[in-house]
């Protein structure tokens, strides 16, 4: 029996939550809760730097990251959902936020003009296995002394497996939104304890697939079966013998992928090729 609620761990799902301008006071509280804004620091607005696209656009153009908004003073917050383990994940957190960074840095900008760029990675997987925390987070210190000068980059990394509180054991409002990423599609009831906090029953309401059209019910499962392709002919290529960590390798998956149809954004995931080298074998 299908559950009412869809997984938002999902590539559609997760930017209908969290990257539509209807829904804005989703991801401010999501982000306030997880970075721990409060006073002065607290994020109070959000404009939406990639909107997410109707699944016929999408389906021809997927965005180089699943949320990237701007808030009042500035900052960038590049939110990205990994579902599968993949080589380089870390590099690439790098390489948006690098990007990103010096996005719109042209004539006539000068070096204070630039803002600070917070990436943040939900992921289905353990990134760091050395690590016990569920929850860790990257800045650039001195190497001697330990301060914090150079601000303008972050990089926070929840890794869900590791999350293991359940529903008793929730006391915050972050530990709440970790348990609904992780849980959200096992039930058909909301918990009282999730349904109390506004945000988080308005992020269920997003996931009731009695509230999804035909056409998007469509591409969510379409979304899923490419998954199951793309990490098909991954697992195919290690029972073959290749070095799937190759380069070249990697090259040769994503141009067969291409072939198929797959969307370039779900192979990049996979891959851990960048969109544009994926788009360029297009050419």
């Amino acid at each position: 029996m299908l559950s009412r609620y869809l997984d938002p761990k999902n590539d559609l799902s997760f930017k209908k939550i969290f990257g539509e301008e209807k829904h804005k006071r989703i991801p401010i509280d999501f982000l306030n809760a997880v970075f721990n804004l409060t006073g002065e620091k607290k994020i109070i607005d959000l404009e939406f730097l990639n909107p997410i696209q109707p699944p016929k656009v999408a389906a021809r153009k997927e965005s180089i990251v699943d949320v990237l908004v701007q808030d009042q003073r500035g900052a960038k917050y590049i939110v990205e959902m990994q579902v599968a383990k993949v080589e380089g994940f870390e590099k690439r957190a790098q390489y948006y936020a690098a990007k990103t960074y010096c996005a719109h840095f042209g004539k006539g900008k000068k070096y204070h003009d630039l803002k600070k760029v917070v990436f943040l990675a939900i992921t289905d997987y353990v990134v760091f296995p050395k690590k016990d925390r569920y929850k860790s987070d990257h800045v650039i210190l001195d190497n001697h002394s330990y301060e914090h000068d150079l601000k303008d980059f972050s990089f926070t990394f929840v890794e869900l497996p590791k999350f293991t509180k359940s529903l008793k054991d929730l006391k915050s409002i972050e530990d709440k939104w970790y348990y609904f990423l992780k849980h959200a599609d096992e039930s058909d009831d909301i918990d009282e304890i999730l349904a109390n906090h506004p945000e988080i029953k308005e992020a269920y309401d997003v996931l009731d697939r009695y509230h999804w059209t035909e056409e998007e019910l469509q591409y969510y499962e379409k979304l899923i079966m490419n998954e199951a392709d793309i990490y098909g002919t991954l697992e195919a290529a290690k029972k073959e013998g290749r070095q799937e960590g190759r380069q070249e390798e990697r090259q040769q998956i994503a141009k067969s992928l291409l072939k198929q149809g797959l969307d370039p954004g779900q192979i990049s995931k996979a891959t851990g090729l960048s969109e544009e080298e994926i788009l360029s074998f297009q050419k």
